[in-house]
């Protein structure tokens, strides 16, 4: 009996956990079923069947002259689902469908391909890899194989999309136009990102074996929505011209890095922008946009705005006598130099700017604002030159020029800022004061984007911004520009006078580490615009530590030239003729006199070679010819003095 109670007492230890825990499974399970039921089916739902982006394909940017600068190329991946693909059609076709398979490049055979498929539909795989990485294309041929070509439900292919932005053409203006990345996009793909990225679609796909996600097609899902184009500003020929121009004085310089900027003086519209940095192996690539984001001492292209600032303020004119003396000028202790050695004696103000005189610039300045520093500052401040463009493409350089307040500020500051020191800019910022200079003297927001359009129909045109509707007055704006063409002919830049477009602008050379010591190195730089005589465009070059000459005038002067006789000999000229007298002897109706009565020389550009030959022939002159068709090139230049021995040349094309 008593042996009977422990077994009992036994059996109750042993079978009352049991009890216990089949109650707690029990209630777990109801639990399960009827309480955390419906929370844990969405929660499994949601990790079996997700809701995924369908990536919109994002807009081109496109040329002004319409080439494709940027588009998105798409490249697909595909997977086979053999289960939802009817027996009998699978075995009826899959001998063809192998035997299609092997003519794609990879390792499997015809009979390779047929184990493949076999052994995953055999196993219940829905999502074989057939390939990554095609081409629409390739693609297309795919899509018509057996079995395939039923389509994506009764055939099993499943496709998968993603999109590569790819520029056609090269690296033509790349840092311009910019890098689309996941979290952070530059230039025009940054930019103007709103219009570019378009709104993503919708599609419900489900978890597989090994990680994969398989596409399920219903009736909820989304489609994406494509980005709008861009025509952005930029002409390829121009684009073509400046890149090489800017190339070959690098490479031949061996410089660090330069850049090279035409935009249209009216409007504002940047038609070509280089910007090449050097490799460690001596090649020149799209390193950075200098133009747009390295502000540094511009050195004498600034002496504008000062003469600018003296005009204005009726301090100076053309004429105002400078001493120069023998091109040192001692002023707080410090040296101002003039980069000939020696100066150029008595002279006047406008001579002293065509020769880029910095004691002319800086004594000038000094006699008319020494004692009242800050006026000069204001009237700089006036114009504009103070602030940044605000330009839509990120990383723009900060514009800078000191206040008496600022605590740099020294007794030396005034005479050096004049010619270009302890100053910063971008070069676009220094490009947008000679266009202004160029455009009546409205100054114009750079622009980079004509408009916005949808399948070739314009969405959004992008119109001119004036930032300063008048940098100064009219009288002051002549004189600007008298002295801008007089560097050209005869100034530090003189090498253009007889170019076969009249060109005005200023050189600029600039000691880059002149405050801090150290190994001599240099900027050199030149701005300006043409036609001189009806301005089109205004450029600016900027070479950055060339190696074997740093003048402005020997390093950038020469790649504007070359910039804007390429970009003069491919535009249409419009032609206003100066000399209406000699003009009218081409008129077979004109009942004016018939032989030359002017001694000046009249503008020939774009006039009918053979009957100025003619004319001048008549009158006595000598006539030198090369070519035929129409006046691209003349000598002597517009409105100079004729005289009676005069040889006359003219280039025709």
């Amino acid at each position: 009996m008593q042996e009977q109670k422990s077994i009992l007492s036994r059996a109750f230890v042993v079978f009352i956990p049991l009890g216990l825990l089949t109650f707690a499974i029990f209630f777990k399970l109801i639990s399960i079923q009827f309480i955390e039921g419906p929370e844990l089916r969405e929660r499994a739902e949601k990790e079996v069947i997700k809701e995924m982006r369908i990536e919109a394909e994002r807009g081109n940017i496109y040329s002004a002259d319409g080439k494709l600068l940027a588009t998105s190329m798409p490249v697909y991946d595909l997977h086979f689902d053999p289960i939802s693909v009817a027996e009998d059609l699978f075995y009826d076709e899959l001998d063809d469908l192998c035997e299609q398979l092997a003519k794609f490049p990879g390792e499997r055979s015809a009979a390779g391909w047929r184990t493949y498929l076999v052994q995953g539909r055999n196993k219940g795989k829905r999502y074989l890899a057939l390939g990554e990485k095609l081409s629409y294309n390739q693609l297309q041929i795919v899509k018509a194989y057996p079995i395939f070509k039923e389509g994506k439900y009764s055939g099993g292919l499943v496709i998968e999309q993603e999109n590569h932005r790819k520029m056609p053409l090269g690296k033509i203006a790349e840092r311009t136009i910019g890098r689309e990345r996941e979290n952070f996009a530059t230039g025009l793909e940054g930019a103007y990102a709103s219009y570019l990225q378009g709104k993503d679609g919708q599609r419900l796909k489900q978890k597989i074996s090994q990680g994969n996600w398989k596409p399920l097609y219903d009736l909820n899902e989304i489609e994406p929505v494509d980005g709008y184009d861009l025509v952005s500003t930029i002409d390829t020929r121009m684009q073509d011209i400046a890149h090489h121009a800017l190339l070959e004085m690098l490479e031949y310089q061996e410089a660090d890095h330069g850049c090279a900027v035409v935009m249209d003086v009216k409007t504002g519209a940047i038609k070509a922008i280089a910007n090449l940095g050097r490799t460690d192996v001596g090649t020149y690539f799209e390193k950075r946009n200098y133009a747009v984001w390295e502000s540094t001492e511009p050195g004498s292209t600034f002496k504008l705005a000062s003469v600018l600032a003296l005009f204005e303020d009726g301090y100076a004119d053309l004429n105002t006598p400078v001493d120069t003396e023998n091109g040192i000028f001692e002023y707080q202790g410090e040296k101002i130099k003039d980069s000939n050695g020696k100066g150029y004696g008595k002279t006047s103000l406008q001579v002293a700017f065509e020769k880029s005189s910095n004691v002319g610039i800086a004594k000038t300045v000094i006699d008319h604002y020494a004692e009242n520093p800050q006026r000069f500052i204001d009237r700089l401040y006036s114009i504009g030159l103070d602030r940044e463009l605000d330009l839509p493409i990120k990383g723009e350089g900060k514009a800078r020029i000191p206040t008496v307040d600022d605590p740099d500020w020294s007794g030396i500051s005034l005479p050096w800022i004049s010619f270009g020191y302890e100053t910063s800019f971008t070069p676009l910022q220094i490009l947008s004061l000679y266009n202004a200079v160029a455009n009546d003297g409205a100054m114009v927001k750079p622009r980079f984007l004509e408009s916005v359009q949808e399948h070739g129909r314009t969405i959004k045109s992008l119109e001119t911004e004036i930032i300063n509707p008048s940098i100064c007055s009219p009288e002051t704006l002549q004189k600007l520009q008298v002295l801008l063409q007089g560097v050209v002919q005869n100034g530090t830049a003189r090498t253009g006078a007889n170019s076969v477009c009249t060109m005005a602008g200023k050189t600029g050379t600039c000691q880059l580490n002149y405050w801090k010591g150290g190994p001599r190195e240099y900027q050199a730089s030149f701005a300006g615009y043409f036609p001189a005589d009806k301005p089109r465009y205004s450029c600016i070059v900027v070479v950055n530590k060339p190696l074997k000459d740093y003048y402005g005038s020997n390093v950038a002067f020469p790649v504007f030239q070359k910039i804007a006789e390429g970009i003069y000999r491919n535009t249409p000229q419009e032609v206003e003729p100066k000399n209406k007298t000699l003009l009218a002897l081409l008129d077979p109706s004109n009942e004016g006199p018939k032989k030359l009565d002017e001694s000046n020389m009249p503008n020939l550009m774009g006039e009918n070679g053979a009957a100025w030959i003619s004319i001048f022939e008549n009158a006595g002159y000598t006539v030198r010819v090369t070519g035929a068709g129409r006046v691209f090139w003349q000598y002597p230049s517009p409105e100079a003095k004729l005289s009676k021995n005069q040889l006359i040349e003219l280039k025709l094309q």
